[in-house]
C-alpha cells in the first residue's frame, strides 16, 4: 500500500491533535495538578507519535517521544508541573506545528534544530532538574476502554508452515500472540486506520496470519474488528499499549498463542474433513 494515499489523513489528524494539545495545556495552566488533563495530554502526544512513526516522520516522532517521557514522570508524581515545564511543552507544540506545515508544503519535515529543547526535556525526564514527589500518587492508565467487550468468536486456524514458524519463534524465546483489535464504529476510513495498525504491528514484529485476510481488510470487507498472529520480541503488554495509543482504537485484546492447543485444533479439522458424516 502507498503511504502517500494516507498523507491527507495524517495531516488532518495531526492538526486536530495539536489543537487538542494546545487547548489542554491552556487548561493545565489553570489547574496544574489535574491528573485527568495530564493523562489526556499524554494520550494525545502518544497517538501523534505513533502516527508519525507509521508515516516515517522522525522529527515529529522523536519530539513527541521526549514529550511523552516528561509527561510520564509527571503522571507518576516524580515531576511537578510548573511554568518552566509548561513553556517547554508549548515550545514543542510550536515546533510540531512547523513540522506539519513543512510536510504540507514539501512532503518533508524540513530542517529544524531542536537539540537545546530536546536536551531540556531529556534532563527533566532523567531527573537532572529539581523535582517534587507528591504524597497523593494515583495510578493512571492509558487507552480507551469499552465495557462489556469480549473476544468474539475469532478463531485463527494455522496451516503447517505457520505452525512451524510459531514453533521456531518459541525456540528462539520470541513471543507469539493473537491480537484482536476493535476499531470505533464511527470510523470513516476503516481501511486507512487498519493500514496504520498493520504498519505499527510490523514495526514490532512479524505478522504471520490475519483474520480476515489482508486483502479483505484493505477492501474494508470486515466489521469493526480483526485479528492477527504476531511474532515479536516485545512483551504482550507493551504491544497492547502501543496499539491502544492509536486514534479510533476502542479495545485491544492480546493472548499468548498456545501452540499445542492450536496444533490439536488444526488436526481435529483435518480429521473432520477426512471423515465426513
Amino acid at each position: 500500500m502507498d503511504v502517500n494515499q494516507y498523507m491527507e489523513l495524517f495531516i488532518e489528524e495531526s492538526r486536530e491533535h495539536l489543537q487538542n494539545l494546545n487547548d489542554l495545556l491552556l487548561k493545565l495552566e489553570l489547574d496544574i495538578n489535574n491528573k485527568d488533563i495530564i493523562n489526556e495530554i499524554f494520550r494525545s502526544a502518544h497517538t501523534l507519535k505513533g502516527m508519525a512513526g507509521t508515516m516515517g516522520f522522525k522529527g515529529v516522532q522523536g519530539l513527541t517521544h521526549n514529550m511523552e517521557n516528561v509527561l510520564s514522570e509527571i503522571r507518576n508524581d516524580k515531576v511537578q508541573v510548573n511554568s518552566d515545564i509548561l513553556d517547554l511543552l508549548f515550545q514543542c507544540l510550536d515546533i510540531l506545528e512547523s513540522y506539519v506545515d513543512s510536510i504540507v508544503d514539501t512532503n518533508t519535515e524540513g530542517e529544524n534544530d531542536n537539540n537545546e529543547l530536546v536536551k531540556k526535556l531529556e534532563d527533566i525526564a532523567a531527573g537532572n532538574v529539581q523535582t517534587k514527589k507528591s504524597n497523593n500518587s494515583k495510578p493512571i492508565t492509558t487507552g480507551d476502554s469499552v465495557s462489556g467487550l469480549k473476544k468474539e468468536d475469532v478463531i485463527i486456524n494455522y496451516k503447517d508452515f505457520e505452525v512451524n514458524a510459531i514453533k521456531a519463534a518459541k525456540d528462539q524465546s520470541l513471543n507469539v500472540m493473537e491480537i484482536t483489535i476493535y476499531i470505533s464504529e464511527n470510523c470513516i476510513l476503516k481501511s486507512a486506520r487498519a493500514f496504520v495498525l498493520f504498519r505499527t504491528l510490523e514495526s514490532m514484529g512479524q505478522i504471520i496470519k490475519s483474520v480476515p485476510e489482508v486483502q479483505e481488510i484493505e477492501d474494508e470487507k470486515f466489521d469493526n474488528h480483526f485479528s492477527v498472529c504476531l511474532i515479536s520480541s516485545n512483551n504482550l503488554e507493551s504491544v497492547k499499549q502501543e496499539l491502544e495509543g492509536i486514534a479510533e482504537v476502542c479495545e485491544v485484546m492480546v493472548e499468548e498463542v498456545n501452540i499445542s492447543n492450536n496444533t490439536q485444533k488444526m488436526k481435529n479439522e483435518v480429521n473432520d474433513k477426512a471423515n465426513p458424516e
